[in-house]
């Protein structure tokens, strides 16, 4: 018995041990707890929470929808619109060959390509980017297990390759490339959102603070100065002219003259931004802004303009014009007819460069440069497009005699198509240079303006009264007789110069015998221009002078601009003015009128042969008399005849065309 109880004392007290031992560890274990809960809450806390946080929750970011752009009058040039793209989770489409079969028919991608996506482990591969809507209702109606459909921004050209040059495009992480796109890119793209949100157990997203505002964020839109109707007009006539020339290429730059502001701009071969990547970089080119050509004769202008804001010449002042051949060192300028003196607003009209080459002699180099500058040659004009060249004008100390002569009538420099738009412009708009101007406003979200752009002058370049001076040489220049008749309008009085340039030649130096730049650069109505037009032709080749290629583009742009902005028709002037007008030539020195075709008389030439007089005829008779003539006829308003071209006594046999100007009694 005493055994028993001994052993029996010994087994109660080592389960006591045991329980002394586990209620101890326990009690340590519950300590430590407590001791870790206490280091966590109060001294780790906030860390802890952070990492908790950072598991669970989402700021997800919402790219802002990119703005639009707008024309002066609200119409969308560039849009971003909502479209549905194609993806795919390759692990868990059943049939992957049949399924790549299927999809191949209806979003023409080739099956073996769609199938070697779906033989990818992973969970989300991209198929097709921007579907039509066919193609989405085509791929619905297929019901295949593991395709799916995500929405995306898609930005859209609704005029195709309206402006194409000037607007841009994107690429397909909608950052902007060319034209505007690229230049107001981060106004357009906007500043980017986020939106608090959490992620549940299975990774889907819960919205703690409410659904996403489709509304927001946004990207700023701009409004610009073009207006798509002139747009039109300019880029169609431009594509016609190169097209019937078979030139490699123009552009076009209409602006109003008194506030800068672009109302067109056009370069032909055009693009569609909607396919850029179809076309090569060299199309994409706002050419009108970044290339630089010879301007020819147009620059006459500004020799001119410089000259009489100096006081050196008179309108009415004569230069002797050397019969057509006046050598300047090595070098020798020609006349296209063997001129002999002309005044002042004679050299514009018939576009002498040895008249233009006196003229510049008497100015000289500094002088010349100086106001060269004045106009905007030869700097950038800020007008905010990229890859802007700012021409080429040498300074004066690098002048030689023969390059002053050239300068003078448009060659051995270079400018682009706005600087020689914006630089007319400050003739017609009194002496003002302007800087032009092509985002009128800015816009929120909303829709409501954030910012307007003012027209902003520049400087002074001329006096007004050199600038009206300049207006009626350059309305001359359009009279039947001269170099630009064909610009002539019929309900409006315009004024303008041609030009024609050679090309240089790159590879043995000097110019090319076969490679020309025509160009017309002019403005309507001249009393109160409220438009200006230039138009540059690259290597016509059916054709090279200003005065046939250019200035019938010229003429039918300023046409239906003015129109379209519904400018009234200038008072049509007596006939009895019109008449003296058209027979002004017979004024002209004797040394001149040697030089024009032979006086005529109403009865004694043969009408098979020459040029009748039509002043003062309906259209029928006209036509009429004109039946021998197996040329083109381009006839111009209504009425009877008030201009032609060419003029009376004219060989018809040495003519191709003839222009009747025609206008109300």
């Amino acid at each position: 018995m005493t055994s028993k109880s001994s052993s029996d004392s010994s087994h109660i007290r080592w389960v006591r041990f045991r329980l002394f031992l586990v209620t101890g560890g326990l009690l340590c274990a519950f300590l430590l707890l407590i001791a870790r809960s206490f280091q966590i809450q109060f001294f780790q806390g906030e860390d802890w929470t952070d990492f908790a946080n950072k598991q669970i929750q989402r700021n997800l970011r919402l790219e802002p929808r990119r703005g639009d752009i707008y024309d002066r009058n609200g119409q969308e040039l560039a849009v971003s619109i909502e479209v549905e793209s194609l993806a795919a989770n390759p692990r868990i489409i059943e049939n992957p060959a049949a399924a790549a079969r299927q999809l191949s028919k209806v979003i023409q991608i080739p099956a073996s390509r769609l199938h070697r996506k779906f033989r990818q482990k992973r969970a989300f591969v991209w198929l097709k980017h921007y579907l039509s809507p066919k193609q989405a209702d085509a791929v619905r109606a297929l019901s295949i297990k593991g395709i799916h459909f995500v929405k995306e921004s898609h930005r859209y050209y609704p005029n195709v390759e309206l402006a194409g040059q000037v607007i841009g495009f994107v690429g397909r992480d909608h950052i902007g490339l060319e034209g505007l796109e690229v230049t107001q890119d981060l106004l357009l793209r906007g500043h980017s959102g986020t939106l608090p949100g959490a992620k549940d157990a299975r990774g889907e997203i819960i919205f703690t603070h409410g659904l996403p505002d489709d509304s927001q964020p946004l990207g700023y839109s701009i409004q610009l100065t073009l207006d798509k109707r002139i747009q039109y007009i300019a880029e169609r006539e431009l594509k016609k002219t190169v097209q019937d020339f078979g030139a490699k290429g123009g552009m076009t730059v209409v602006i109003e003259p008194h506030s800068g502001e672009i109302l067109a701009m056009g370069v032909f071969p055009t693009f569609n931004p909607n396919s850029f990547s179809s076309y090569g970089p060299s199309v994409w080119r706002n050419r009108a802004v970044t290339d630089a050509f010879e301007p020819g004769s147009t620059f006459k202008i500004f020799l001119a303009a410089a000259a009489l804001e100096e006081g050196l010449v008179h309108p009415n002042d004569l230069f002797y014009c050397e019969q057509g051949k006046y050598k300047i060192l090595n070098h020798t300028v020609h006349d296209l007819k063997k001129f002999g003196w002309l005044s002042l607003a004679q050299i514009l009209r018939f576009s002498s460069n040895i008249g233009a080459v006196k003229v510049a002699e008497k100015l000289g180099p500094n002088r010349f440069y100086h106001y060269i500058c004045s106009f905007g040659f030869g700097a950038p004009t800020s007008i905010g497009l990229s890859g802007e060249t700012p021409g080429l004008i040498r300074p004066p100390e690098e002048w030689t005699p023969v390059d002053l002569a050239a300068a003078g009538f448009g060659q051995s420099l270079s400018v682009s198509a706005l600087q020689l738009a914006m630089a007319l412009g400050a003739v017609a708009n009194d002496g003002l240079l302007m800087r032009p101007l092509l985002i009128k406003e800015v816009l929120d979200g909303q829709g409501h303006v954030v910012r307007t752009n003012k027209p902003r002058v520049v400087r002074r370049v001329i006096s007004a009264d050199t600038a009206r001076a300049m207006k009626k040489l350059l309305a001359a220049v359009l009279r039947p007789d001269g170099t630009g008749a064909r610009a002539a309008l019929a309900q409006y009085k315009a004024a303008g110069k041609t030009g024609t340039a050679q090309k240089s030649n790159h590879r043995s130096g000097g110019y090319a015998d076969d490679r020309y730049t025509a160009s017309f650069a002019g403005f309507a109505p001249v009393t109160d221009p409220k438009i200006l037009v230039v138009v540059v032709i690259n290597e016509p080749q059916k054709g090279f002078y200003g005065g046939v290629v250019a200035a019938p583009a010229f003429r039918r742009i300023t046409e239906q601009a003015l129109h379209a902005l519904q400018v009234p028709p200038a008072r049509i002037q007596e006939k009895s003015e019109k008449v003296a007008a058209l027979d002004s030539r017979l004024s002209l020195q004797p040394s001149l009128i040697a030089l024009q075709p032979a006086t005529y008389n109403r009865t004694n030439y043969n009408q098979a042969m020459v040029m009748p007089d039509l002043t003062g005829l309906s259209l029928r008779d006209a036509l009429n008399r004109l039946k021998s003539f197996t040329g083109s006829l381009d006839i111009h308003g209504s009425g009877r005849v008030v201009g032609q071209n060419p003029e009376p006594g004219r060989n018809l046999s040495t003519v191709d065309s003839c222009s009747l100007i025609l206008a109300a009694d």
